[in-house]
C-alpha cells in the first residue's frame, strides 16, 4: 500500500496567523443571536458561512465576537485587525483558498486577528 504524499490534508485545517489547527465551528450565542465560529489559541476568532451567500454577515458577527459587541472600535484609530477568507467545507472540515469571492458560492470561513497599534 502507498503512503500518502499529502499528509497535510488530514491533519484539518490552520489559523493563517499562527498556523495552529483550529477546531471545527461550533454554534456560539452572543448578545445579538448566534452563529457559526470558534477561536483560535492566538486570539483570532472565525465565523463560518456554510452556504458562501451570507459572507458579509460572517464578517459582522466575526467583528461583533472579536470585540465583545462593543462597536466603538470604528471611531477608534489606536485598532487595527486583519482578515482572512477562505473556502469551507463544514461537513468534511477542510479549507482551501478562495480564487474569486464573487463568482464562488461555496462555504466560507472568515477569520478576524485583533491588534491594537
Amino acid at each position: 500500500m502507498r503512503e500518502r504524499e499529502r499528509k497535510d490534508r488530514d491533519e484539518g485545517p490552520k489559523c493563517p496567523f499562527c498556523d495552529a489547527f483550529i477546531e471545527a465551528p461550533k454554534a456560539i450565542a452572543t448578545g445579538g443571536g448566534s452563529f457559526i465560529g470558534g477561536t483560535c489559541l492566538c486570539g483570532a476568532v472565525y465565523a463560518c458561512d456554510p452556504t458562501g451567500h451570507n459572507i458579509g454577515e460572517a464578517l459582522l458577527d466575526a467583528l461583533n465576537f472579536a470585540f465583545r459587541g462593543n462597536y466603538a472600535f470604528l471611531d477608534s484609530e489606536d485598532v487595527e485587525y486583519k482578515e482572512a477568507v477562505f473556502n469551507y467545507d463544514l461537513n468534511s472540515h477542510r479549507m482551501w483558498q478562495v480564487k474569486d469571492v464573487r463568482r464562488d458560492t461555496s462555504g466560507k470561513l472568515m477569520f478576524i486577528s485583533v491588534a491594537d497599534k
